[in-house]
C-alpha cells in the first residue's frame, strides 16, 4: 500500500519539475526581486474563472444623494448584460445581434431623518432591450443616432395595498454629437412608451401622472461637467429633473474617481407608493456613472 503512495508522489514531484521547467524555457532571466508578481491581487485571480464579466456594462447613473430634506434622499444601482459573445459566430456573422441586453435598474429612496433610517420606497426595474448600432454616417464630424427599444417591468416589491407594478413597451430614438477636439458633446434622447399589464388594482391611473413620454438632453464635456434634463408630460401636469456632476478629482487631490452631484426635482411619481403626489426636492451628493 505505501509503494504506491510513494511511486504516485514521485511522480507528482517530477512532473511539477518538468512543467515549471517548461514554463521556464527560453525565457530571459530575471532577478527575483525584480520580477514581477503574478495573479498579485485576488480580483486576478477571481477573474480567471468570470470570462463573461466583459459583457457587463453600466447602464443607467450610479449614484448616493442626501435630499436638503433628509427625508427624501436616494441611491441607484444600474447594469447591463450583453446577452451574446461579440466573438463568436452569431455575432460575426450578423453584427446586430451584439444589441440585445439584458438590463436591472434599482432605484431606492431613503429617509435619513428617521432614526431607524428606513427605506419608504423602492423600484425594482429589470428589462430586455435591443439597442441599434449607429444609423446616421457623417464624414467630417461625430454625429451619430442610435435606436433603443425594449420592455421594462417595474415594481415596489411590496404587498397587499402598498404594491405597485406595472410594465412598458418603449421605444427611444438617441442623437449624439461629438467634438473630438474640445471633448464636448450633446445628446438628445425622446422615450415613448405604452403600458401593458398595469396593476388596475393598486395603481390603475399611473399614466395620468407619468404620461407616455419624455424628453432628455445632455450637454457637457467628457472630463469636465456635464449638465442632464429630463421633461415628462402626463395628464395630471409635467415632471422635471435636472442633473449636473462634475469630477471630484479636480477638488480633492486628483485622485479620487467620482463625481460632485447635484439634483433638482419637481415631478410626479417619482416613486410609485405615493404615484399621484407631486415630489420637490434638492439632493447632493457623489456619483460613479453620470
Amino acid at each position: 500500500m505505501k509503494r504506491p503512495i510513494a511511486l504516485s508522489l514521485a511522480f507528482l514531484i517530477l512532473f511539477l519539475r518538468v512543467v515549471a521547467a517548461g514554463a521556464t524555457d527560453g525565457a530571459p532571466d530575471i532577478p527575483p526581486e525584480t520580477r514581477p508578481e503574478k495573479y498579485s491581487s485576488l480580483d486576478s485571480l477571481f477573474t480567471l474563472y468570470q470570462p463573461y464579466l466583459v459583457n457587463i456594462e453600466a447602464y443607467e447613473p450610479i449614484y448616493f444623494l442626501i435630499g436638503t430634506d433628509p427625508s427624501k434622499s436616494t441611491f441607484q444601482l444600474s447594469l447591463k448584460y450583453r446577452l451574446f459573445n461579440s466573438n463568436r459566430n452569431l455575432v460575426e456573422n450578423h453584427p446586430w445581434v451584439k444589441g440585445f441586453h439584458a438590463a436591472y435598474t434599482q432605484t431606492s429612496f431613503w429617509d435619513l431623518s428617521s432614526d431607524s433610517a428606513p427605506f419608504d420606497d423602492t423600484s425594482y426595474k429589470p428589462e430586455l432591450f435591443f439597442l441599434s448600432p449607429n444609423i446616421f454616417f457623417s464624414t467630417n464630424r461625430v454625429f451619430r443616432l442610435f435606436i433603443q427599444t425594449g420592455y421594462q417591468h417595474e415594481s415596489n416589491g411590496q404587498a397587499d395595498l402598498a404594491s405597485r407594478s406595472t410594465n412598458f413597451l418603449y421605444i427611444k430614438p438617441i442623437f449624439i454629437y461629438y467634438h473630438e477636439g474640445k471633448k464636448v458633446g450633446l445628446q438628445i434622447s425622446t422615450k415613448g412608451w405604452v403600458y401593458v399589464r398595469n396593476d388596475t388594482d393598486t395603481n390603475p391611473d399611473l399614466s395620468d401622472y407619468r404620461g407616455y413620454f419624455e424628453f432628455n438632453m445632455k450637454f457637457g464635456q467628457a472630463d469636465g461637467f456635464v449638465l442632464d434634463n429630463t421633461v415628462r408630460w402626463a395628464e395630471k401636469g409635467g415632471s422635471l429633473r435636472t442633473d449636473f456632476t462634475y469630477p471630484l478629482k479636480y477638488f480633492i487631490f486628483n485622485n479620487l474617481d467620482m463625481y460632485f452631484h447635484v439634483q433638482y426635482t419637481n415631478s410626479l411619481a417619482e416613486r410609485l407608493i405615493n404615484y399621484y403626489d407631486r415630489s420637490e426636492v434638492l439632493r447632493i451628493g457623489f456619483a460613479i456613472v453620470r
